[in-house]
Parts: structure tokens; C-alpha cells; sequence
């Protein structure tokens, strides 16, 4: 490793490990006292990649406080082991379903079974995602965190409010990532397929940057029915995706990452305060709304937000 590469890694963590970690999360949290215990009682939820991490940490937090929460993720074991500790009132609050969110055909079933029985939800996580070293396709043949982080997320949203399970007022959460602060809005390196191109991480970041997009895109398509959508990222969370993706970065860091409720809160915080909306694009970290670009080169979109909405619109026609 040449001494550019070790200084640029030591800039990295000098600039990012005291906000992104527990250290920050503790220093943020002595401004915000102890405030009103969580109470989503009436409330649905549905939460997905609800069997690990952050996801299981919004199931258990949202049915603790009242809410009937639908825990939605791919492996019905590991949603059963997801919230074997929580409390028995907690517990009969949570409903488990099993279903491939990468897939449209998995989103269109968990769609289809909702809207069949007339459930209706109030907040939707739109937390699943995945970061991958290699290319991996999922059975529909789209770049599988591609489809993953973005592609299905916007499927599974539009989807409930067209079938009325989404209820107007509803608040959407999307779960994006600090990664998203490297790259600009593009789809140039959306759904990359070429195995001698591909870029894990590249791929995560631009996919995590059309989640900001589409959080203000569903603001302005759905104000006039009071659907509210946030986007939050969690700092630096100790998840096994985090791990198995990023086993050097784990080493360093696996001390001061957070934990899953931790970089859970501000989702949690957003469903309980309901801030206003500007029309401005942020993000929301530690309870506050920020800038959604560190560096000025990604400040200039590489597409416009209705184009990245056409280009998912035409991936999910291509799927038969």
C-alpha cells in the first residue's frame, strides 16, 4: 500500500469515526434529553429485511411501543429467531412473512396478500439492503443489490399505495447509507452486469443516492394525500451485512460501531415527531436534517430524478 492510499484511509477515519460511531451517537444524544416514550399504539407497520440488524431492531422497538408491525424478509427462520426475545405482549404484536424482496414476484406477493386480507399500513421501512463484494444476479436476472436497495423498494412502495394498503397520511422511511455521499444521481451504474466492471460498493453508492431521490419524488407525487416520506441513514452499525461485506473495516471499526437500535433511532424518531416536509432534499442523521452532499462533484446529477423513475419503470416492465 502506497502512501496516498494509507493517508487517504487515515483522512477516512479521522473525518468520519467520531460522528458515525457510538461516539457520536452518544455526544448527539446529551442534547436531546430524555423525551416522550415511543407510543405508536393503532399503528401498522411493515418493516423489511426485518430478520437482522437494523430491520429486527425497528420490529422490536415499533412492537414494544403499540404497534402492529409486519416483519417481512426472505427466511422465515431467521425471522422466527429475529424476535425470539422479545416480550410475549410484543411478541403477539408481530405478524412474520416470507417473502424475496429482491424479486418483483416476491413483492408483488407480499402486496398481494396484504391488500387480498384489507390490511391497511401506516409506516412502511423501507430498510432491507445489500452490499456485495461480487456480482451476484437475483432469479429475475437484475443486479441483486441493484434490485435490492432501490429497484424493489420502489416497486413494493408504489405497489401499496396503488392497492390502498399505503394509507394516505402514511409515513414512508428509506434507509440509506453514508455511502450515497460518494457518488451523484445516475443510473449509469445501476444494475451493472458485467462481472470484469462491476463494483460492489460503487453499486451500493449509487443505489443509496436514488433512495434520496425518490424520497423527494414520492413527496411531491403524494402530498396532496398526506403521505410523508423521510430519508435517514444510520451512521455505522453493527450489522452482519456490515460485516460479511466490509470484514477489514469491522476489524477496525467493530468497537465503536453502533448498535442496531442505535442506528435505528432516528427512523423510530421520524415516525414519532412527523417533522415537516420543506421541499428541500436532506437527509436525516441523529435526529437532524443535513445536506445530502459532502463534495461538490456530486452535487451535478448525471439524470434527473424523472429520469431514474422511467429507468426503474422500464426494469420492472422488463420481468415477466
Amino acid at each position: 500500500m502506497d502512501y496516498m492510499a494509507i493517508r487517504k484511509i487515515i483522512s477516512f477515519y479521522a473525518r468520519f469515526t467520531p460522528t458515525y460511531t457510538k461516539t457520536g451517537y452518544y455526544a448527539r444524544r446529551l442534547k436531546w434529553g430524555s423525551g416522550p416514550k415511543l407510543d405508536f399504539s393503532g399503528q401498522t407497520w411493515l418493516v423489511t429485511g426485518a430478520s437482522a440488524g437494523i430491520g429486527q431492531a425497528l420490529v422490536k422497538a415499533a412492537a414494544e411501543a403499540g404497534a402492529e408491525v409486519i416483519a417481512a424478509a426472505r427466511s422465515m427462520p431467521r425471522l422466527e429467531a429475529a424476535v425470539a426475545d422479545l416480550n410475549p405482549q410484543a411478541r403477539q404484536r408481530v405478524r412474520l412473512l416470507a417473502h424475496d424482496l429482491s424479486l418483483k414476484s416476491g413483492n408483488l406477493a407480499l402486496v398481494d396478500q396484504l391488500a387480498n386480507e384489507g390490511a391497511t399500513i401506516d409506516v412502511l421501512q423501507n430498510n432491507v439492503g445489500l452490499l456485495l463484494n461480487q456480482l451476484q444476479l437475483t432469479e429475475e436476472g437484475k443486479e441483486a443489490s441493484f434490485a435490492t436497495n432501490v429497484l424493489m423498494h420502489y416497486q413494493l412502495t408504489e405497489s401499496l399505495i396503488k392497492r390502498g394498503v399505503l394509507q394516505d397520511n402514511a409515513i414512508i422511511v428509506n434507509m440509506t447509507s453514508g455511502g450515497m455521499y460518494n457518488v451523484p444521481l445516475g443510473i449509469s451504474r445501476l444494475n451493472v452486469k458485467d462481472a470484469k466492471t462491476y463494483n460492489g460498493k460503487v453499486a451500493y453508492a449509487f443505489a443509496k443516492r436514488a433512495q434520496v431521490a425518490l424520497t423527494n419524488f414520492w413527496n411531491e407525487k403524494y402530498r396532496d394525500r398526506g403521505i410523508r416520506c423521510y430519508v435517514t441513514h444510520p451512521g455505522w452499525t453493527r450489522t452482519p451485512g456490515v460485516k460479511t461485506a466490509l470484514p477489514v473495516f469491522w476489524k477496525i471499526q467493530n468497537v465503536l460501531l453502533r448498535t442496531p437500535r442505535q442506528g435505528a433511532d432516528t427512523a423510530l424518531w421520524l415516525c414519532a415527531e412527523k417533522p415537516g416536509i420543506s421541499g428541500k432534499e436532506v437527509v436525516w442523521f441523529d435526529r437532524t436534517a443535513r445536506d445530502t452532499h459532502m463534495y461538490d462533484f456530486t452535487r451535478t446529477p448525471q439524470c434527473t430524478t424523472e429520469e431514474l423513475v422511467a429507468y426503474l419503470e422500464q426494469e420492472l416492465a422488463s420481468i415477466q
